[in-house]
């Protein structure tokens, strides 16, 4: 069977997609690490020319440049597929020569280690490959493939989401390949992603002469913090927490401005509406008279939810997991990616086709090597069945 042939095709490719993933790990690439970000993105342009790919980039001035790699296949009305990957990672400068790529074990599995590994230089190193087989095997069933590796997507992808959104609006599909927890799991859906920012303005005073005089935001934005986070779980699907508060300059005077700053999410249109609604609610509110409250922010990206199109692709990566022996499940996350952006448009998008692993964000991140190659192949057998149609 096809899929088999990719799976004993990518246990052939492991030792130079681990000596990719070991020099990749290894160039520091943070989001403001620009030079590291085009250090990787160079090294990669070079490994997909190799393959067969035309590669360009699209130039940023404050983050990296985005990669773009592109192969023509083989049938002229097939579909056009679109792989997203980021090649940033959320950890400073330094942090490569501070633990270095690394093998090691973990709950007797094999296990990589270094920052970004999982999140997510393995994810791209796998559509990379995964591509690499089709083509080898002459089994590139699609019009074409663009594979952006973008350079901003730990921030939310400031730069690169249009460039993301021109590419998706081309595509029939996209795939999405940050990680996949295990083996046989990919990612249907995604909570929204919100910034919110409540500011109170009260009425300065000398704190010891005359505080009687004064107004005090931070007092009044006490209030607020405490009804605003009372709303955490009382809409189904959303969360909400205040992460940061700031009010003040000095203690002697009563203070007049106070601010705290929220990160929301919501799983669904509905859910977007109900929590605005609940937190203008709060905002409208005061305890302390004298004092003004005002909410702003919104959502960063939309929800990635379980829709029709989503799902026949979900469908599709059923039937190629099952061709490898794998009974592949779907399911949810908290966090945003790239695929709230493709799947916002309307494009039909799955996410999670990269490694497994754990601890994303954490300096213990790592990856499970032991079936690494079924997930190489799980990647080439998605493109072949959307392909099939």
């Amino acid at each position: 069977m096809l899929h088999h042939t990719f799976l004993s095709q990518a246990e052939k490719v492991i030792a130079p997609y681990m000596a990719d993933l070991k020099a990749t790990v290894n160039i520091d690439s943070g989001t403001y690490t620009k030079v590291g970000i085009d250090r990787v993105g160079a090294y990669l342009a070079d490994r997909f020319t190799d393959f067969g790919f035309s590669t360009t980039f699209e130039r940023q001035e404050t983050y990296g440049d985005n990669l773009v790699a592109t192969h023509t296949g083989g049938a002229a009305n097939g579909p056009r597929i679109l792989l997203v990957g980021h090649l940033d990672t959320v950890f400073p400068e330094g942090e490569a020569q501070r633990r270095p790529f690394a093998l090691g074990e973990r709950n007797g599995m094999h296990i990589a280690t270094g920052p970004g590994v999982l999140d997510m230089k393995s994810g791209v190193l796998i559509g990379m490959y995964g591509l690499q087989l089709m083509i080898a095997e002459e089994r590139a069933n699609y019009h074409s493939v663009t594979f952006v590796c973008n350079s901003d997507e730990e921030i939310g992808s400031p730069g690169s989401k249009p460039l993301i959104q021109e590419l998706a609006q081309q595509s029939d599909a996209v795939i999405v390949l940050e990680p996949g927890r295990a083996i046989g799991h990919v990612v249907s859906s995604r909570r929204s992603s919100g910034q919110y920012r409540v500011e109170v303005r009260g009425l300065a005073a000398h704190a010891g002469v005359e505080p009687h005089n004064g107004r005090n935001a931070i007092h009044e934005l006490t209030y607020r913090v405490q009804a605003m986070q009372a709303l955490n779980g009382t809409i189904p699907g959303t969360t909400l927490s205040v992460g940061v508060i700031h009010g003040g300059e000095r203690t002697n005077v009563v203070p007049d401005f106070a601010y705290c700053e929220m990160d929301v999410r919501a799983s669904d249109m509905q859910g977007i509406k109900a929590i605005e609604a609940a937190m203008r609610k709060v905002a409208a509110k005061t305890t302390i008279h004298g004092t003004t409250t005002t909410l702003s922010g919104d959502m960063r990206c939309l929800p990635f939810e379980r829709s029709e199109g989503n799902m026949r692709l979900v469908q599709k990566a059923k039937s190629a997991g099952a061709a490898l022996g794998l009974k592949i499940e779907d399911l949810g996350s908290g966090g945003a990616s790239d695929a709230n952006t493709t799947s916002g448009m309307g494009i039909p998008t799955i996410d999670g086709l990269g490694a497994g692993g754990g601890l994303a964000h954490n300096a213990g991140e790592y990856i499970e090597l032991d079936y690494l190659p079924t997930r190489i192949a799980l990647l080439a057998g998605l493109v072949q069945e959307i392909g099939s149609k």
